[in-house]
C-alpha cells in the first residue's frame, strides 16, 4: 500500500440510536478486494487506525496505519516502518493511545525484561520514533503484551502469559495498573478470578471506561476456540461476563476494538478475499456509554479540569501541550463543568458547561480559548452558575465557576466587576399558576366607585356621587433575578472578595418556554 475570550466550536450532528445498520463495511480503502485485512485497533477518537494486511509480495502480514481526512473517510492506508514491522512482534498485539499518536507494541527485542515485553512508538511530526520498553513494573519476567488504555491514558488494561510465540498466547491473565502523577505507573494487579479463568486475553477497556471486552477459551459458555466476553465496573467490582452471541463463532474471536462513539464494534469478518474489517452495531441492552471529545486549544500555559457536577467529583485534570492543544473525553449521562484557567489570575478564564444527560449530543466539539490580562469591557459568561429549582439560591455546582471569578477580581484590585443576572422568559399571572412563580409583588389601586347619597339642597332627592376605593392587587411572577445577584455577591464575599469591586444588575423579559433560561454574565469596568 501506498507509503476577553475568544469561542469558536463546531459540533458534529448529534447522536441518534435511529437507523443505524446491524453491520457495515469499512470503505474500500481499508477493505480492498485482492488484500485481506485483519486484526483492526482504532484509536479512541476514532482518527485512526492499525489493522494487518498480506499486500507484500511474499504476503507477509504487515502493520499499516491510516488515518481519516475529515470526520470519515480514510485515507490510503501506509505500511508502517520496520523499527514497528519486525520479525520480533507478537504479530496481533499492537494498540494505540486514545489519541492515535502512540503504538504499542508486544515484541521479543533484545535486552528487555522479560520473553515478550510491551514496547511503545511515539509520531513525532511525520515519523515514528524508536521502540521503548515500558520496563518494570509493567513488563515482567514472563510475556507482557496487548496493553488498551482508559480514556485520559491513566489507566492501563494487559495481558501476562505464562506461554506466548509469535502469533499465539496461551495460560495468560488480566492485569491492570494506574499512572502516578510523576507518569511512572504503579505495581499491576491481577484482575479478579470471575474474570482470570486460566486464558484470558486482548483485553480491550471501551470509552466509558467500565466496559471491559476480552477473549478466553476457558468459559463454559462456548461457541469455539477463543469467544469475546463483557464485564463491567460498577464502581467496586466488575461483573460476571457474559459472552458477546451476537459476534462470537465457533472459530477463534478476539481482536475487537471500538471508538468513543461505542454504537459500533468492530472486528474482521470472513469477505471478498478471505478476510475484510466490518463494525457491528451493539445491542441496545450492552451498549457502553458515549463518549464526547472535546479538542482544545489555548494561547498560554493554563489549568485544564473537569467537573462532574452530578457526582460532585473531579474527572480529569491535566495541562495543554506545548502546543496548547488538549483532547478530553467526556461520558455519557453527566453534567460537566470544564475550565481553563491560567497560571496567573490576573488573567480571564474560559468556562463552559456540557449537559450528556440525554443521547442527542454532539460527538465533538472543537474549543479556542483566548486567555489574556484582565482589561475594561471584558465580558464573560458564567456557563457554571446555576440556581436551585423555582428559587434564587444557587445551586452547589457554582462553586466552581465562582471560586474562579474570586480569584480573579481579588487578583485585580483596579478594577470593578459588574455581576448581571438575566431571566429570558419571565411569567406573570394574577394566580400561582405553577411552582415557578414563586414571587409576589403587591400593588394599591384607585378604582372609582359611584353610589347615591341625599340630595341636601332639593328635598325628596337623591344625587350620584363618586369616591375612590383602594383595591390590593397581588401578581405572581417568577423574576428572581434581584435575590440571585445578591446570592451570587454574599458568595463572593464569602471567599474574601471586597464589596466596593461589585456592582450588581438584574433583567427579566418575556421569551418562548422552550427558549427558558437564566444567564449570569461578569462585565469588567
Amino acid at each position: 500500500m501506498k507509503k476577553v475570550l475568544c469561542i469558536i466550536w463546531v459540533a458534529v450532528a448529534p447522536l441518534s440510536l435511529m437507523a443505524q445498520a446491524a453491520l457495515r463495511k469499512l470503505s474500500p480503502v481499508i477493505n480492498q478486494p485482492s488484500v485481506n485485512v485483519s486484526v483492526p485497533f482504532i484509536s479512541l477518537d476514532g482518527n485512526t487506525l492499525l489493522f494487518l494486511s498480506d499486500y507484500a509480495e511474499d504476503e507477509k502480514l504487515v502493520i499499516n496505519y491510516s488515518t481519516k481526512e475529515g470526520a470519515v473517510n480514510w485515507k490510503e492506508p501506509i505500511t508502517l516502518p520496520k523499527t514497528i514491522n519486525n520479525n520480533l512482534n507478537f504479530l496481533k498485539g499492537y494498540t494505540l493511545s486514545p489519541d492515535g499518536k502512540t503504538i504499542y507494541l508486544t515484541n521479543m527485542k533484545t535486552g528487555g525484561i522479560g520473553g515478550f515485553d510491551i514496547y511503545k512508538s511515539e509520531l513525532k511530526g511525520a515519523t515514528w520514533s524508536e521502540l521503548t520498553n515500558l520496563a518494570l513494573p509493567i513488563n515482567s519476567k514472563l510475556n507482557d503484551g496487548s496493553p488498551t488504555f482508559s480514556a485520559d491514558g491513566n489507566t492501563m488494561y494487559f495481558m501476562r502469559c505464562e506461554k506466548m510465540t509469535f502469533d499465539k498466547a496461551d495460560a495468560c491473565k488480566l492485569f491492570t495498573a494506574r499512572r502516578k502523577p510523576n507518569g511512572q505507573w504503579e505495581e499491576p494487579t491481577e484482575l479478579p478470578a470471575l474474570i482470570n479463568t486460566g486464558n484470558s486475553q486482548t483485553p480491550r477497556i471501551l470509552g466509558d471506561g467500565e466496559t471491559l471486552i476480552f477473549s478466553s477459551d476457558k468459559f463454559p459458555a462456548n461457541k469455539g476456540g477463543m469467544d469475546l466476553y463483557m464485564t463491567r465496573w460498577n464502581g467496586s467490582s466488575w461483573s460476571n461476563p457474559l459472552p458477546l452471541d451476537f459476534v462470537n463463532t465457533p472459530n477463534d474471536d478476539q481482536f475487537v476494538t471500538a471508538s468513543n462513539v461505542g454504537r459500533y464494534l468492530m472486528k474482521e469478518a470472513p469477505g471478498a478475499r478471505r478476510s475484510e474489517i466490518v463494525e457491528v452495531l451493539f445491542p441496545a441492552e450492552i451498549r457502553p456509554k458515549v463518549m464526547m471529545k472535546i479538542e482544545g486549544t489555548v494561547n498560554i500555559p493554563s489549568y485544564i479540569s473537569v467537573f462532574n457536577k452530578k457526582e460532585q467529583t473531579r474527572v480529569f485534570n491535566s495541562r495543554p501541550g506545548a502546543n496548547g492543544q488538549f483532547t478530553v473525553f467526556l461520558k455519557e449521562g453527566g453534567i460537566y463543568d470544564l475550565s481553563i484557567e491560567p497560571e496567573q489570575d490576573i488573567n480571564t478564564f474560559f468556562s463552559k458547561e456540557y449537559n450528556l444527560t440525554n443521547d442527542k449530543f454532539p460527538q465533538i466539539d472543537r474549543i479556542t480559548a483566548t486567555l489574556k490580562p484582565v482589561a475594561a469591557g471584558d465580558e464573560i459568561e458564567l456557563g457554571g452558575v446555576s440556581f436551585r429549582p423555582n428559587s434564587f439560591e444557587l445551586d452547589p455546582s457554582s462553586a466552581q465557576d465562582l471560586r474562579r471569578v474570586s480569584r480573579m477580581i481579588k487578583a485585580n484590585p483596579s478594577f470593578r466587576f459588574a455581576i448581571d443576572v438575566s431571566l429570558f422568559g419571565y411569567v406573570r399571572d394574577s394566580v400561582k399558576s405553577n411552582p415557578d412563580l414563586s414571587e409576589q409583588s403587591t400593588d394599591t389601586v384607585k378604582i372609582p366607585v359611584s353610589y347615591k347619597a341625599i340630595d341636601k339642597t332639593s328635598a325628596d332627592s337623591v344625587k350620584m356621587l363618586v369616591r375612590d376605593s383602594v383595591v390590593i392587587k397581588n401578581t405572581y411572577h417568577n423574576d428572581r433575578t434581584p435575590h440571585q445577584a445578591l446570592e451570587i455577591a454574599n458568595y463572593l464575599s464569602s471567599q474574601g472578595v471586597p464589596a466596593k469591586n461589585m456592582t450588581l444588575t438584574h433583567h427579566a423579559v418575556p421569551a418562548l418556554p422552550e427558549n427558558r433560561k437564566v444567564v449570569v454574565k461578569l462585565s469588567v469596568k
